[in-house]
């Protein structure tokens, strides 16, 4: 068998999907993968989900030291389906970020966008498959932090329900709003990576009606977005019918509400952790400092959109956006402020999503299909169908 792990060195020097393959590097090629479903693929994981033998950082410098002796149960899922794991990959400090743009282990590069961020919090994951360095990959997804950075790198995201699986051995960033996601070039790897992990998931097959914004709502979006987007909504014409228009929501002010509950529930996650940079140490700061009537009035507000989104959706529609409204940004320009205005809603109701890319697209760009609760595997089903009418 020859050595993924020559591959993955040679990509990582230039694109740093890795936080630091010197150190992860050898630990990683020490494993003995066994036999299963996913014997030869190599997975890789990003960094707030625990490796045995490794730093269990969440890209935060002063964890390096904190070596773990235990998988995370996922972890353990995949080793005995064959995998190959390739750990630490690269991500926002804390998984509260934008661009994988690290003040600790630097900045992961964009493979098909060069010179523009790979998203965040789940660059790393997302940079190692549209590498090829990976197979496929997983990473953790807050406020669209999987579905994001794989619309900037050209990739398949699919976040799953909060529920469908467990955040064990994870650490957390907001847990009202946290779940795990995959990356993969293609969705029937998203199907497979979704056996092995939850094989019981998935109640809902086929999604038979569908729904979008009223395109008013989407002007702010860049033109090779909007393009896409206007073609794939013909295309879900094509498989669906005519859809149903999504009730009027304030994308923006949810996300706002969804960001302020993230800044003080990382008051908890992370706030008792040292070594923090001056930029997430004053981001938990604020969230100490948020009156109880205004995290109150938030609160109210993501669940009233949270309602309303299940009740527009109920057992068989899917939601169709933009993943983003953007492409990826360059490097060391400020991320957009609403980079997760259309990414969020799956968050607020704990509802799986799947980022679809446009193919061979430059700049990448993609839109996404949100489904009911255990709507994963129709999602994946209707995205290969989308994809294969584009």
């Amino acid at each position: 068998m020859i050595d993924p792990f020559v591959k993955i060195g040679s990509l990582n020097a230039t694109l740093q999907f890795c936080e630091d393959f010197a150190a992860s590097g050898p630990v990683d090629r020490a494993q003995r993968p066994g036999q299963g479903p996913l014997a030869g693929k190599v997975i890789g994981l990003k960094s707030n989900i625990r490796v045995k033998g490794q730093a269990w950082t969440a890209g935060i410098g002063e964890r390096v030291a904190q070596i773990t002796d235990t998988d995370a149960p996922l972890v353990t899922i995949l080793r005995n389906a064959g995998a190959v794991i390739l750990s630490r990959l690269a991500m926002d400090e804390g998984a509260l970020g934008a661009a994988t743009d690290n003040p600790h282990f630097g900045r992961c590069e964009n493979p098909v966008f060069r010179g523009h961020s790979a998203g965040g919090s789940s660059g790393g994951p997302a940079a190692a498959v549209a590498a090829g360095a990976v197979d496929a990959a997983l990473g953790s997804d807050t406020m669209g932090s999987v579905r994001i950075p794989a619309a900037y790198c050209g990739v398949y995201g699919l976040k799953v329900g909060s529920a469908t699986l467990s955040m064990e051995g994870v650490v957390p960033l907001a847990p009202s709003l946290d779940a795990l996601g995959l990356f993969a070039k293609t969705p029937s790897i998203l199907c497979n990576m979704l056996d092995v992990l939850a094989p019981a998931s998935g109640l809902i097959t086929r999604m038979t009606e569908w729904i979008a914004p009223d395109h008013n709502t989407l002007t702010a979006c860049h033109p090779d977005v909007l393009a896409f987007f206007d073609d794939s909504h013909a295309a879900l014409t094509g498989l669906l019918g005519t859809h149903s228009v999504l009730p009027e929501m304030d994308f923006a002010a949810l996300r706002s509400d969804a960001f302020l509950l993230t800044e003080v529930e990382a008051v908890t996650s992370l706030g008792a952790i040292g070594g923090l940079s001056p930029d997430l140490a004053k981001l938990i700061d604020y969230g100490r400092r948020v009156p109880s009537q205004i995290l109150r009035a938030a609160k109210d507000r993501l669940r009233i959109g949270e309602t309303a989104l299940k009740d527009a959706l109920g057992s068989e529609r899917v939601l169709m956006l933009p993943s983003v409204a953007t492409p990826a940004f360059k490097h060391g320009s400020r991320p957009p402020v609403g980079q997760a205005d259309f990414a969020v809603l799956a968050n607020i109701a704990g509802l799986p999503a799947i980022s679809i890319p446009k193919p061979d697209a430059l700049p990448p760009v993609s839109v996404q299909l949100i489904g009911p609760v255990g709507s994963e595997r129709a999602l994946i089903d209707l995205a290969k169908r989308l994809s294969d009418a584009l």
